[in-house]
């Protein structure tokens, strides 16, 4: 979860003192805005939210024992390059942002999100995480442990989106300003 909150730190500043009239922006036609950006977030983090939940209720009741293993889990996705990748990727329907998303409402959103993920966190305390998988659309079969890191890695990479966004919707923005 520390992973977690330090991505969700930099997502944040990424837009901090951004005003709402550009985080709704297009840079392209078939590109998101920074607010789409946001609410997509929002709703990849919900759906783990209730993977975790689900697994870990069915795990619990299947008599998946207590986390043996003191190994670290950060590096296991990293052959997957999630993050680091600017390739375009297409997302299932489900996760799709709202057009026209209203900024305030999306910042929200994200906020109720990673209440629901802390919630699902806590109540896959304990259990074996690395022995609970589940399918990912794009990755394959991970385990809730790799779930929770694909979110981090997910939303640093749409950090970096967020940043490319901004950054070109101020360049047209200086350029308008200097005809």
């Amino acid at each position: 979860m520390d992973f977690l909150e330090g991505k969700r730190e930099d997502l944040l500043r990424s837009f901090a003192g951004v005003s709402p009239e550009p985080m709704r922006r297009r840079t392209e036609d078939e590109g998101w805005s920074v607010a789409e950006i946001i609410d997509h977030l929002r709703l990849v983090e919900t759906s783990v939210a209730q993977v975790i939940s689900k697994r870990a209720r069915e795990a619990r009741a299947g008599g998946i024992g207590e986390e043996q293993s003191t190994d670290s889990v950060l590096k296991s996705l990293d052959h997957l390059g999630i993050e680091a990748s600017t390739a375009f990727m297409e997302s299932p329907s489900i996760v799709r942002p709202r057009r026209n998303v209203d900024v305030a409402a999306a910042i929200a959103g994200l906020e109720e999100s990673r209440k629901a993920l802390r919630e699902a966190a806590d109540s896959a305390g304990g259990l074996a995480l690395a022995e609970i998988k589940q399918r990912h659309y794009t990755f394959g079969e991970l385990d809730l442990y790799q779930w929770l890191l694909f979110l981090g890695q997910h939303e640093g990479r749409h950090t970096r989106q967020i940043k490319r966004t901004l950054q070109v919707i101020r360049a047209g923005d200086a350029s308008l300003s200097h005809r």
